[in-house]
């Protein structure tokens, strides 16, 4: 997650919360610090963002095995949502 927003701007503080929903699903928080994202174990105070995949087209998500519009329509985000559709940019090895 910090290397996928690496580019993103926000201000310091700003906190970011992406769940997989699922069974296999999971929750996790980001947070901007003075030059970086940073992954936290628990939200301080409020989120900016919060983005919720589900489970059966996370991996696909994260592979590039779904489009980035078809993959938006299964993703619910609150709040920025520009900030909160940044993670479909991500990719990741999924083993």
């Amino acid at each position: 997650l910090p290397h996928a927003y690496r580019d993103v701007a926000a201000d310091d503080g700003t906190t970011l919360q992406v769940e997989i929903s699922g069974d296999c699903g999971g929750v996790w928080w980001l947070r901007r610090g003075a030059d970086s994202w940073n992954l936290i174990n628990e939200t301080q105070g409020s989120v900016a963002a919060k983005v919720t995949i589900p489970q059966e087209i996370a991996w696909r998500v994260f592979t590039k095995g779904i489009d980035r519009a078809s993959a938006a329509a299964q993703t619910r985000v609150t709040g920025d949502q520009q900030l909160g559709l940044q993670i479909l940019a991500m990719k990741a090895i999924v083993g």
